[in-house]
C-alpha cells in the first residue's frame, strides 16, 4: 500500500498525518520540538521518529511512502537545510520514505490556507516570520532569523517583555502592574527580587520565555495597562510584517488573501486588533485563519505532486 506523508515540525511541537493517495488519513501522531533551533540534534531526532512511529504504527506490512513533506520552524538558510536534512535522514530510511521534500513552515501554512496566487503567510507562535508570493512568481519574507535577530511580535517577544516590565513594576520605574504578581507566581517565588536566579541559573530558553506570554494575556483580561501596551506593540511589529512583504511584492492595491496562524492568534485582542490595523494598511487584504492545522497544508501539498 502507497501512502503520503505530512508533518508541521514546530518550536514547541511537531505533528504528523499520513493519508493514502486519494487524501483519506490512516494515522497521526505527535512528539515535541522538530526545529532545530530550539531542540537538540538528538531531541530533534527523538521527536521526529516518534511522531512518526505513532502516525505510521497501524499501517499494513510492507506499506511504503511515496512522498513526504515537511514544514519547519528555524528553517531559513542553505546550511540549516542541510543540517536538517543529515538528522532526518536515518528516519526517512527507516519508514520507508521513498521522496522527502523540506520546507520553510510559512510555505505549510500559507498550502493550507489559499491558492490564491497574491497572498501572504503570517506565522506567530513561538517565534515569528512572514512569507508572501504574487502573481508574477516572486516571493519575498520577513523575520524568521531567531529571537536574537527578529521574532518581533511573537511569543517570545511578548514573554520577554513581560518578565522585564515585572522587574520594572517591581523596582518602581513603571506603575504598578499586575504582570509582576504573576510573573511571581509562575516562578513560585514571593516576589520579583528573587527572580534573578529562575532566569539565569540555568538560563531559560526561548521555549520558556515564549510560555510567559499567557501571562500577558491574563493581565490584559483583567484591564492592566502594561499588558496592553505589550499587546499593542505586538500587533504593530506583526502588521508591519506583512505591509512589508505585500509591498516588496507589488500587492498594495492588489486583492490578496492574508493567512494568520500562530498560537498568538489564541489571543482575540491580538488577533482582532492586528486583523483592523492591516484592513487599514491593506484594504485588499483578505484575512484568513485556516481551520486546521498547518499540518494539513503539508498534507495538500504532498499528495498535490502524487495526482
Amino acid at each position: 500500500m502507497e501512502y503520503v506523508l505530512a508533518a508541521d515540525g514546530g518550536a514547541t511541537k511537531t505533528s504528523v498525518l499520513v493519508a493514502d493517495l486519494s487524501g483519506q488519513e490512516v494515522g497521526q501522531g505527535s512528539a515535541g520540538p522538530t526545529s532545530l533551533a530550539t531542540a537538540s540534534v538528538g531531541a530533534a531526532s527523538f521527536n521526529l521518529r516518534e511522531a512518526i512511529r505513532q502516525a505510521t504504527q497501524q499501517l499494513p506490512e510492507g506499506y511504503v511512502i511515496k512522498k513526504a513533506v515537511m514544514g519547519l520552524a528555524g528553517l531559513d538558510t542553505e546550511q540549516e537545510m542541510v543540517k536538517s536534512l543529515e538528522v532526518f535522514d536515518p528516519i526517512l530510511k527507516f519508514f520507508k520514505i521513498e521522496d522527502f521534500k523540506l520546507v520553510n513552515d510559512s510555505l505549510i501554512a500559507l498550502a493550507g490556507g489559499t491558492d490564491n496566487p497574491n497572498a501572504v503567510v503570517l506565522i506567530s507562535g513561538t517565534g515569528s516570520i512572514c512569507y508572501g508570493r504574487n502573481d508574477q512568481g516572486a516571493s519575498a519574507r520577513v523575520s524568521g532569523m531567531d529571537y536574537l535577530l527578529a521574532d518581533q511580535g511573537s511569543a517570545y517577544y511578548i514573554g520577554y517583555r513581560v518578565i522585564r516590565h515585572a522587574v520594572k513594576s517591581h523596582d518602581g520605574r513603571e506603575n504598578k502592574s499586575q504582570l509582576e504578581d504573576l510573573v511571581a507566581g509562575h516562578f513560585r517565588i514571593p516576589n520579583i527580587s528573587q527572580l534573578k536566579d529562575h532566569v539565569y541559573n540555568p538560563p531559560l530558553t526561548k521555549n520558556e520565555i515564549a510560555s510567559l506570554a499567557k501571562l500577558c494575556y491574563q493581565a490584559h483580561e483583567t484591564g492592566d495597562e502594561t499588558a496592553k501596551l505589550i499587546l499593542d506593540q505586538a500587533v504593530e511589529q506583526l502588521a508591519m510584517m506583512v505591509t512589508t512583504v505585500a509591498k516588496r511584492l507589488n500587492l498594495e492595491d492588489k486583492r490578496i488573501d492574508g493567512v494568520i496562524a500562530g498560537s498568538v492568534m489564541a489571543c482575540e485582542y491580538v488577533k482582532t486588533n492586528l486583523v483592523l490595523k492591516l484592513k487599514t494598511d491593506l484594504p485588499r487584504l483578505t484575512p484568513v485563519f485556516p481551520a486546521k492545522p498547518n499540518v494539513y497544508g503539508a498534507l495538500k501539498m504532498a499528495l498535490k505532486t502524487q495526482t
